[in-house]
């Protein structure tokens, strides 16, 4: 009888791992598949230049002496090129591309009619965990409102917005202080000013109608952020909210919320 219960207890467990290991086989396959699409389309429209730009620096003598210039003052340039046309032709739901150097994050964004669809679909409609990197459906499509949302899975391989949460780490801040978002018109630098832990229904997803009511968002940000930044919000500003998962409760989100710093209109040259 011992040797029965022996030979099913075997047998149960072969058939938990086998399960198990199928599970984990389709997590992989899933993971690849969503990273395969997304790098190919990197490497397919995206050409990025980074550069050292050195601007001139005045020296002011203490004699009555002209004041001399020094080219010892560098600062680092992107040029971000993206091919909107032929990636539109892939996905006419594609509003911008997000970038964020020396981060994994470097994907399309897209928006749909509601905040589900792309949770867990790909580009093509195709069921992933991953999802897509998508904006919120009350959001202009061209960037123009106060608060523009833009949300992504915490993926465990660092894909997706897999590397947000670390800003919860000064020194992670201090290395990543930029993002930037291309459109087909215009492309716009970010400066990251807060990171904080948040409920799925905080305010910081309502969308602003004036400055004095984001003015006042803004300030409750900085209160709870998990790094001090160098940053602060003028008149006329534009804040990007991105939001993931984070682990720490039931129902908690990290996000990271930066102003429009500088925005480029892009040129197409024929």
């Amino acid at each position: 009888m011992n040797k029965i219960i022996r030979i099913i207890i075997f047998v149960i467990a072969i058939s938990l791992m086998s399960f198990s290991g199928y599970k984990l086989y389709g997590i992989y396959k899933e993971y690849k598949t969503g990273s395969d699409l997304y790098n190919s389309l990197a490497n397919q429209f995206v050409t990025i230049k980074e550069s050292a730009k050195k601007e001139e620096s005045v020296t002011v003598n203490s004699s009555d002496e002209e004041p001399s210039l020094n080219l010892d003052k560098t600062e680092d340039e992107i040029k971000i090129d993206i091919d909107f046309d032929t990636l539109l032709e892939t996905n006419k739901d594609i509003v911008a591309w997000i970038y964020s150097p020396d981060t994994p994050i470097n994907y399309p964004v897209v928006q749909s009619n509601d905040n589900d669809y792309y949770l867990r679909r790909m580009l093509d409609g195709t069921h992933n965990t991953a999802g897509t990197i998508f904006m919120d459906y009350r959001n202009n499509k061209d960037l123009s409102d106060l608060n523009t949302i833009i949300y992504g899975h915490n993926m465990k391989n660092n894909s997706m917005f897999g590397t947000l949460d670390k800003y919860k780490s000064q020194e992670y801040y201090d290395e990543h202080p930029l993002i930037y978002l291309i459109t087909k018109d215009k492309t716009l630098k970010i400066e990251l000013l807060a990171g904080l832990i948040v409920s799925e229904t905080s305010e910081v997803y309502r969308i602003p109608e004036d400055e004095k009511e984001l003015q006042g968002l803004y300030n409750k940000m900085l209160e709870k952020s998990t790094f001090k930044a160098d940053v602060t919000l003028e008149e006329g500003d534009r804040l990007i909210t991105l939001s993931t998962c984070t682990y720490e409760n039931d129902n908690v989100r990290y996000i990271v919320v930066g102003k429009i710093s500088k925005e480029v209109i892009n040129f197409i040259s024929n």
